[in-house]
């Protein structure tokens, strides 16, 4: 792979190419782990927020969260992590990969609003206009 690879949430690595950030676990996240039993992630195409576990990896020491450093979407599962999860281990970097995602447009504080869309644009311009949508309701 090209790019840099970055750190996150400790256990976590991302790399991020033309928009398509690749999630796995670093080096470590797996320092503790004998052995991995069983990689649980979400579908393509699902939506996955930032800061919230979307997958698990079972381990010997214990379930580990699965997290992504932005909301978006899967665009990508590594198959070959779910048949045989040792790959992980041996090469986190390259063939141990976990998922592929598309990052949403930039929303950070909005995040919780689902449909921030359509007025959103006007917001980003003025600045500070979070506190219309107050009015509004």
């Amino acid at each position: 792979m090209s790019g840099d690879i970055k750190n996150f949430n400790h256990h976590m690595w991302y790399q991020e190419e033309d928009g398509i950030i690749t999630i796995g676990i670093n080096e470590e996240g797996l320092a503790d782990i004998t052995e991995i039993t069983s990689v649980d992630l979400p579908a393509e195409q699902d939506k996955v927020e930032e800061d919230v576990a979307i997958g698990t990896i079972e381990t010997d020491d214990g379930p580990l969260d699965i997290y992504v450093p932005v909301s978006g979407t899967v665009i990508e599962i590594n198959s070959s992590v779910l048949e045989d999860p040792a790959v992980i281990q041996e090469d986190p970097y390259e063939e141990g990969w976990l998922l592929r995602i598309e990052a949403a447009e930039e929303v950070d504080e909005d995040e919780e609003d689902d449909d921030i869309d359509e007025d959103d644009e006007d917001d980003d311009e003025d600045g500070d206009d979070d506190y219309a949508d107050e009015d509004e309701e």
